[in-house]
């Protein structure tokens, strides 16, 4: 039987080890290690997981270690980040897709955090100038645009790139990217949230007709978590509690909206593009709601990851629709990895 760990979250074996079996179980399926590299496939008939995906994977393995301080993990994290500089070099601000960077950004900087290899945290921080400085603009307010063609800006790339920069000014004790980091969460919040429900929305781009400007009201689990994730980090920054504050309500608003039976919705689709989104998410909210010793929401993380881990398949693999059966067919690594980070969250002591 399970006990009570801190402000509600179950504590003791049962929690540790459906952590550990989960990763383990997708390790099996997805680590591929060659030589003194390695790489997550893109599924369970292989290939490799692109530039973004294997930057959340990871961290899906950063996660592990830092609840564990396994040594096998702590080198699965240095075999994959050889990986990334042998396939991507070590500074990816020529790549199209401003979001993609900082996801890989905030994976190298976790890797410094985690290792205490300074050659991550420069990676981190070249690739984070060279991409700020391509891609802001005053257009909208301010903000980085999604990509090089300057279509849109959007939560995906703003609030990791505040999450990036909060990080980039603890570790390199500069406070100009913590300026940086305030200044992106700020223009997040007032063009793309809805202070009054706590939404977050997606993005805006300029109206394809005429002047003005479209906002797209999409609300998807990861920019509630990125944008939980950014206001968290500068509450502990800057002790301003406005910024749990708007956390607050945007927890409240994914709760309320973004679930059903109170599991958090299924994100799947044709393009795969979305199956890990509400990984993104647990990540972000468990640590909010830890550091601001908020337990109103333990029972409800937990439902999640009962509900996850409830539809594991004979492999162990779950996929990222917790509602139904994890099936045994070729299984997408980007999809099984939200339950796995859901786990490792709340199993944190």
């Amino acid at each position: 039987m399970e006990t009570p760990g801190p402000r509600g979250f179950a504590r003791g074996p049962t929690r540790a080890t459906r952590a550990r079996a989960a990763l383990g179980a997708f390790d099996r399926a997805f680590y591929v290690s060659s030589g003194i590299q390695a790489h997550h496939a893109n599924s369970t008939a292989g290939a490799r997981a692109d530039f973004w995906r294997q930057a959340e994977l990871i961290e899906m393995e950063e996660d592990a270690y830092q609840n564990t301080g396994d040594p096998a993990t702590k080198k699965k994290i240095v075999l994959l980040m050889r990986g990334v500089v042998s396939l991507y070099g070590r500074n990816w601000a020529k790549r199209t897709w401003n979001d993609d960077i900082m996801w890989m950004i905030i994976a190298s900087i976790r890797a410094y955090e985690l290792t205490g290899d300074t050659a991550y945290r420069t990676m981190a921080q070249r690739s984070f100038d060279a991409t700020y400085a391509r891609s802001w603009s005053k257009d909208f307010g301010g903000g980085l645009w999604w990509t090089t063609a300057r279509t849109q800006k959007n939560v995906t790339t703003n609030a990791p790139a505040a999450i990036a920069a909060c990080k980039l000014a603890t570790a390199l004790h500069d406070q100009s990217y913590l300026a940086k980091a305030k200044s992106l969460f700020a223009w997040v919040r007032k063009t793309l949230y809805d202070a009054k429900s706590g939404a977050v929305w997606d993005s805006i781009s300029p109206a394809k007709v005429g002047p003005g400007v479209v906002v797209n009201r999409a609300g998807l689990t990861y920019n509630q978590g990125t944008f939980i994730g950014a206001a968290d980090l500068l509450d502990q920054a800057t002790q301003r509690k406005a910024y749990s504050a708007d956390a607050l309500r945007t927890l409240g608003y994914t709760k309320a909206n973004l679930t059903t039976n109170g599991i958090l919705q299924s994100e799947g689709g044709s393009n795969g593009n979305f199956g890990g989104f509400k990984g993104i998410f647990c990540r972000w909210a468990v640590k909010f709601v830890r550091d601001d010793h908020i337990s109103s929401y333990d029972a409800w993380f937990q439902q999640n990851a009962d509900a996850a881990w409830g539809q594991r398949n004979a492999r162990g693999l779950i996929g990222q629709d917790w509602s139904a059966q994890t099936g045994s067919g070729v299984l997408l690594a980007w999809d099984c990895s939200s339950a796995v980070v859901l786990l490792e969250a709340i199993s944190r002591s």
